[in-house]
């Protein structure tokens, strides 16, 4: 039996290419300008990065897993010392749905923390909607940028 609340996942549909999106999705100082739960991230550690939270300004850890094969951004999140991968990103080409653009599908998904209270968790799932929608603005301006 389904136990409720146990994950969210939000997406969106961004006019870049797949590739595009997700070398940026992977690319900390990009995360850390979308995140509000751990903005303007900085390498602390090998691989670690630290982030701070616009909610509190508590500090965020986060470590970065991209698996390029299967369109998979896997988000470590938690301590410096233990991080859990409960964040992930997944990009996909396509569909077109009469777009005059190159596009790609982006979702985002969490995995709810063990202990996360009620309110933590429904803020983390609000976040996430609003997050899409920055990955989605900031993705294609960068684009633009290109002059592709």
């Amino acid at each position: 039996m389904p136990i409720p609340d146990l994950a969210h996942m939000t997406a969106t549909l961004a006019e870049v290419p797949a590739d595009f999106a997700f070398g940026l999705l992977s690319d900390p100082a990009f995360v850390g300008g979308w995140s509000l739960g751990s903005m303007d991230l900085t390498e602390v550690a090998e691989g670690i990065y630290r982030g701070t939270s616009l909610f509190d300004g508590s500090a965020a850890h986060v470590d970065i897993r991209p698996v390029p094969a299967l369109g998979i951004i896997d988000f470590g999140v938690g301590s410096l010392t233990a991080r859990t991968p409960r964040i992930y990103i997944r990009v996909t080409p396509g569909p077109d749905l009469g777009h005059p653009a190159e596009c790609c599908q982006i979702a985002l998904q969490a995995l709810r923390a063990a202990g996360s209270p009620d309110d933590r968790w429904a803020r983390t799932c609000i976040t996430h909607e609003t997050e899409i929608l920055l990955i989605k603005a900031q993705l294609e301006t960068a684009f633009a940028g290109t002059g592709a």
